[in-house]
């Protein structure tokens, strides 16, 4: 389940695009299909999205990927068992979100906090087939980086896993029924 919740978050956040006013926004599927199919590049507000690892810790000394960036950290999770291989638990996801820190005067400030609010307005009550409404719960900076601005937004659902629910598979069985007509 939790690769399936990767996989919408990335095409979810995915869906942040860069207008020609130079505002984010959110479009639907459908309107960065149309871009492509007319040939054109969508210009995505996030740049790479990926699994945390730690990527920030050695930054500034090692090359690194494209920014924006938004790294996705799964939590602990406390599985409850319900019935036949169902289990849910109270999912704390940080997506990590890193931008360059530009000069004064270039609104590199500017366009890391409208990020961090579009990024909210994208994901608030977010739900899928496993889990329950996104919140966020929490907002922390860190202080930690000369040229790079970098928050984590915690967010909090409930997901559901049913990798151990037996599947009832049904094979077709062609019919085996012999007919007789009588005359009476």
């Amino acid at each position: 389940m939790r690769k399936i919740l990767y996989q919408e978050l990335k095409k979810r956040l995915s869906r942040l695009l860069m207008a020609d006013s130079g505002d984010i926004e959110l479009v639907s599927e459908e309107r960065i299909k149309q871009i492509v199919e007319a040939g054109e590049t969508p210009d995505y507000a996030i740049k790479h999205i990926g699994l945390w690892n730690r990527q920030v810790e050695f930054i500034e000394q090692e090359s690194h990927f494209p920014m924006p960036a938004v790294f996705v950290e799964f939590g602990r999770l406390a599985w409850r068992h319900q019935q036949a291989g169902l289990q849910d638990a109270d999912l704390t996801i940080g997506l990590h979100i890193l931008t360059e820190a530009l000069p004064e005067g270039y609104d590199g400030e500017e366009f890391h906090l409208d990020l961090l609010d579009k990024i909210n307005r994208c994901l608030h009550g977010f739900t899928g087939d496993y889990w329950g409404a996104f919140k966020r719960s929490a907002s922390i900076p860190c202080h930690d980086h000369e040229e790079i601005l970098d928050d984590t937004e915690v967010y909090q659902t409930l997901l559901y896993d049913d990798s151990a629910v037996k599947k009832l598979v049904k094979w077709p069985v062609p019919a085996n029924i012999k007919t007789q007509v009588r005359k009476l």
